[in-house]
């Protein structure tokens, strides 16, 4: 099996206008974690997202008869939101487009480009069938090809799962000797090789720690724990 990844871009800067009612109240869609069509036409979508409970209300609320019902989810400094609405042609073409290919997508789909909606996507197939399903795509939409290789099922999707700037910046770190004991290395030392400031590092290896435990010890995990020390105690 083979695995291409791309970005996709929307001319307009948005794949639906729902996107744009999301920037103007603050919204910021870091990711989609899942997404179906469904056979009545409707989409269901999970985002993560950087917003409050009163921004995702608002935009929601401006979408009128568009969003047929939505769920939010608080997971730490970013949220959970599941929408059920009614999408765009373009997203449903997207959508029926991929469903006619034998590819499987590989979430979650990043957006690398939250201000004009730019998403990166990774997809799973043979060669000749990825190669099919992108010449289709380009007849919808700007597709940027940035890896393609074999599918290594084995890679460790924890790290996968971080953006490629977070995993260049974790690398660093390791390299550098950050994570030794003692510490070999400052945000200055990171921040020099990556030609960024000591506080922009220290927001990205906060943030890479904290997706890295929420991947690795699960709710379950976490209860059975729990549940342990009650006993105990």
């Amino acid at each position: 099996m083979r695995y291409v990844t791309y970005a996709l871009t929307p001319e307009r800067g948005y794949f639906d206008p729902g996107e744009v009612v999301f920037r103007e109240c603050g919204v910021v869609l870091r990711s989609i974690q899942e997404l179906s069509l469904l056979t009545d036409g409707t989409a269901v979508m999970l985002y993560e997202a950087e917003a409050t409970r009163d921004q995702i209300d608002e935009s929601l609320a401006r979408a009128g008869d568009k969003v047929i019902d939505y769920q939010v989810s608080d997971a730490g400094d970013h949220v959970m939101l599941q929408v059920h609405y009614h999408p765009s042609d373009l997203i449903r073409n997207l959508l029926e487009l991929h469903d006619s290919y034998a590819t499987h997508l590989d979430f979650p789909l990043e957006f690398v480009d939250p201000s004009i909606s730019s998403l990166r996507v990774s997809v799973i197939g043979a060669k000749e069938q990825l190669q099919e399903q992108i010449a289709a795509t380009r007849e919808e939409i700007d597709v940027t090809i940035e890896r393609i290789g074999d599918y290594d099922p084995g890679t460790d999707r924890r790290f996968a799962g971080l953006t490629e700037r977070q995993r260049e910046v974790l690398l660093v770190a390791v390299e550098k000797g950050y994570y030794e004991s003692p510490r070999e290395a400052t945000y200055d030392d990171i921040a020099a090789d990556l030609d960024c400031s000591a506080s922009a590092v220290g927001k990205h290896l906060r943030r890479i720690e904290s997706e890295l435990v929420d991947a690795t010890v699960s709710d379950r995990a976490m209860g059975e724990f729990r549940d342990t020390l009650a006993e105990i105690r």
